[in-house]
């Protein structure tokens, strides 16, 4: 049954992220799949067990790919660079709805998302200037633990939609721009010229 249940939730995963979450019922996910709401109910409690465990889903895949890229990394920057291309290439995928979704209709879903920005993100952030810190790319009287708040804080900017409405902003270009001025501000010399470098051989930031 496990196995069936974690098919359902790739599939319904997919079509929340094509159209949103509040705008899919029951009913919708039942005939996507093909089976009976009375089936579907055999494998979920309802709308909100089926959201929240797809956000842990999302969060335990998200954290294992993003400990895998610090262990492959050759610095802190580079580092930074490869978490914003697995965030950007996600936030692509994402209907731009889905946060208001969450956060009006689900808190328990939402919940799991605010802590996993105050705490895992948090901690990936930290960790990450006090890697660059150590290294020498970034700032040392910089406080990492400071810093690392102040950006897992700034993530929520990236879904206002008062300040980044969709039909002006991509909410990936929005993200660029935040990695853009994240790294701007904690570099030193040796990190302003590494990133210089960087940008001649790759064209990049």
């Amino acid at each position: 049954m496990e196995a069936q249940r974690l098919k359902y939730l790739v599939e319904i995963m997919q079509q929340f992220m094509k159209y949103g979450i509040r705008s899919v019922t029951m009913d919708d996910i039942s005939k996507n799949l093909g089976i009976s709401k009375k089936t579907l109910y055999k494998y979920f409690k309802d709308k909100d067990e089926i959201v929240s465990t797809l956000m842990q889903m999302d969060i335990n895949a998200e954290m294992e790919l993003l400990d895998s890229l610090v262990q492959c990394s050759e610095n802190a920057i580079e580092e930074t660079y490869s978490f914003s291309g697995v965030l950007i290439e996600k936030l692509k995928a994402v209907n731009p709805s889905m946060i208001y979704d969450l956060e009006k209709y689900h808190p328990q879903a939402w919940k799991l998302f605010e802590t996993h920005k105050r705490i895992d993100v948090y901690g990936c952030i930290k960790s990450n200037l006090e890697r660059g810190i150590k290294e020498g790319f970034y700032q040392e009287l910089m406080n990492p633990e400071i810093v690392a708040r102040i950006y897992s804080e700034k993530i929520d900017m990236l879904f206002n939609q008062e300040l980044f409405p969709v039909d002006k902003f991509k909410i990936e270009n929005v993200y660029n721009e935040m990695i853009r001025y994240h790294l701007r501000g904690i570099v030193n010399d040796k990190g302003r010229n590494y990133l210089k470098k960087r940008k001649l051989e790759k064209n990049n930031l």
